[in-house]
Order: C-alpha cells, then structure tokens, then sequence
C-alpha cells in the first residue's frame, strides 16, 4: 500500500521479490537448512482519501536440506493476507507533513498442504501457509520535511494453531526508516526492521530453536523510469541475533516494483 496518504480512486498493483533462508540446528549434528524464494503479487485500492483496502497473494519456492543430505522441496501458492489501512490524523488537507494510520489484516489459510509421491505431507519447514488464520493490527507515523521522510511503525501478529499442530510464536514487528530524495525519479532509503517474537509450539510442546528478537539493517535504492512507477531494490541483513537456541539468517535480497494507476 505504500505510507503515503492515497487519493480517492487510487490502484496500486505491485509485486514484490524476496530471496532468503536460515539454518536451525548445529552443524554436522542436526542442521537443517530452508531456502525459499517469493514473489508476492498484490493490489490496493483507496475507495476513499483516508482507506486503503489491499490483498496480497503469494508466490512461493522452498527447499529444505536436513544434515544428512536428504531434501525436499514444495512450491506453488501461499496464504493470502488481507488488510485495511485507515489514516486517522493529518496535520494538512494537502500536502501534510504528519500522517498517522492504523491497520488492521488477516491472513487466510490458502497454501495447500503439500505431500509427497507417497501421500504423506511433507516436512513442516516444507510447507508454504501455516493452515491457521492468523489477526494483524499496526500502528504508523511518517513524517515530511523537504527532500526527507521518515517512517515508524509496529505490527503485531496472533497466529492460531494450524497444520500438523504447529502455531507460530505471537510476534511484534517494527520499521525505522528515513529516506532521502533529491531528484524525482530517484531516492535512498535505510531502516532499522525488527522482529519479537515468542517462541512457537508442536501441540503445545515448544520448539528449542526460534522466539526472541532478530535485528536488520535494511538499505534501499528506488528509481522512477516513469510517472507512477517505482523500482526498488535492496537488502535486510542480520545483524542482531537474539533468537533461542541455534538459529542463524542469512541477509534477505528484495526487488519489487509499483504501478499507480
């Protein structure tokens, strides 16, 4: 959806491109290793100055290796997410130099549950939707001045339990960004982004390696080739490890594109 307060009528299509993977376990001994490649595909539409309505559907590709060689690999559609964006203060009808909006989403069971040539499913860390419909709500604050902006926002997530009993941790994400433009097709962007969560549970029993708090630093270059379109490009990289247990990240890559219409 963007942070910028949209206009009556407004549709954004976008997509958006993340590689990533991290390791859970200890080397030699019981590492298991996920790599997974996703493109999500969304639209937004502002049927009024002061909403935003937007569904995003994934696209996913996993594989997970486990330290004996053995992989296996699940690909197709993910779970859905929908959400609502609603601007509650502006300190200007035009132009405002303050914005602050509230969201409120879901995400929706959507992702198969897949299974491999013998009928059994395949491996939890395999699988690309949870089976659980899982409540969001956040909170923002951007601010304007010049060539500057800046961003603050928090999102909290309550998943419920799902596929094979698994329920993700309860977690709380953030963003700190500022972003500097000083021509109109071209800006630099870099943010702090950060994830607490709790740690998640098998049918209750709670899982050794996850929960806590995992830090990035999050540079971005975009560009305008043409009226109302954005590319952007950039890099989460880890650099505050906080997790339980043996659970190591690798830098996340991103590349996405908008389209205003």
């Amino acid at each position: 959806m963007g942070t910028e307060q949209p206009f009556s009528g407004r549709l954004r299509l976008s997509s958006t491109l993340r590689m990533w993977g991290h390791t859970v376990g200890r080397d030699n001994e019981d590492a298991m290793r996920l790599r997974e490649a996703r493109m999500d595909v969304a639209a937004a539409y502002a049927p009024l100055p002061w909403l935003f309505l937007a569904a995003t559907l994934p696209l996913q590709a996993r594989e997970v290796r486990d330290v004996s060689l053995a992989r296996e690999r699940g690909w197709g559609v993910g779970d859905v997410e929908v959400t609502a964006k609603a601007f509650l203060f502006q300190d200007k009808a035009f132009s405002a130099d303050h914005l602050f909006s509230v969201l409120v989403g879901v995400k929706l069971p959507t992702a198969p549950e897949l299974r491999g040539e013998d009928g059994t499913l395949l491996n939890l860390d395999t699988q690309l939707g949870s089976g659980s419909v899982d409540p969001l709500a956040g909170v923002a604050y951007q601010h304007f001045r010049g060539s500057w902006s800046f961003l603050a926002s928090a999102t909290g997530f309550l998943p419920t339990r799902g596929i094979q009993g698994f329920r993700a941790g309860a977690s709380v994400r953030t963003t700190l960004a500022a972003q500097y433009q000083p021509a109109n097709r071209w800006a630099v962007r870099l943010g702090f982004d950060g994830r607490l969560e709790a740690a998640a549970d098998i049918n209750g029993e709670k899982e050794e390696n996850g929960g806590g708090f995992l830090g990035y630093a999050s540079p971005d270059v975009l560009f305008s080739p043409a009226t109302d379109v954005v590319l952007a490009a950039g890099v989460r990289v880890p650099f505050l490890n906080m997790l339980r247990g043996r659970v190591s990240s690798t830098p996340i890559a991103m590349m996405s594109v908008a389209y205003d219409l």
